[in-house]
């Protein structure tokens, strides 16, 4: 048997421009700067440690910069280009109205690019967009063109591997709909 993961406790991002990406993280977002080094030993460039809960970091920001000294803007933001590597990142709050609240932020910012939503992504719900997951999300690139996502109402999955029925039920009422008239999603591997 495996030992068991916790889950994702970080990411590690390379950054065209330090500053331009703590002003998104720090400015922007809410994050808090914890630590940082102007040369990190195993890269040779700089970084910050920054988070948005109690933990050291969330993000470690690196800068890198392509040795020919260039640092041009992406093509295109992570969820748009055909390169391997990061799609998007995801960031859950507490509830509906704090994702409302977020939701609200970006549209008002001329500094935030939104990529994507406000969606709910549920193949039963009547607000869904037919994927699966049940949470409604947003979606927004940094100066970088990585991709976030702010996300409440994950779907819970009970012991047997299937829609936890119980919260589904209590989802669909918050929404203010008849849990009897919204079927619990299935999950697995449409054929």
């Amino acid at each position: 048997m495996l030992p068991s993961l916790k889950g994702l406790d970080h990411l590690a991002l390379k950054v065209r421009d330090l500053e331009k990406s703590l002003h998104f993280y720090v400015d922007l977002l809410g994050f808090r700067v914890n630590d940082g080094r102007k040369l990190v030993a195993f890269t040779g460039r700089p970084n910050r440690h920054i988070s948005c809960t109690n933990k050291h970091h969330t993000i470690n920001l690196f800068e890198f910069r392509p040795k020919d000294g260039t640092s041009d803007l992406p093509a295109s933001h992570t969820q748009d280009n055909d390169e391997y590597g990061l799609m998007h990142f995801a960031f859950e709050v507490d509830d509906r109205e704090t994702f409302d609240a977020w939701v609200a932020h970006f549209r008002s910012s001329e500094e935030i690019e939104i990529i994507r939503g406000p969606t709910l992504h549920s193949s039963t719900h009547p607000e869904g967009d037919g994927s699966p997951g049940e949470n409604r999300s947003i979606y927004i690139s940094d100066p970088d063109g990585n991709v976030i996502e702010i996300m409440c109402d994950m779907m819970q999955i009970n012991e047997n591997g299937e829609v936890d029925p119980d919260w589904h039920a209590e989802r669909i009422r918050r929404d203010g709909y008849n849990p009897k008239e919204v079927s619990v999603p299935e999950i697995g591997f449409p054929s």
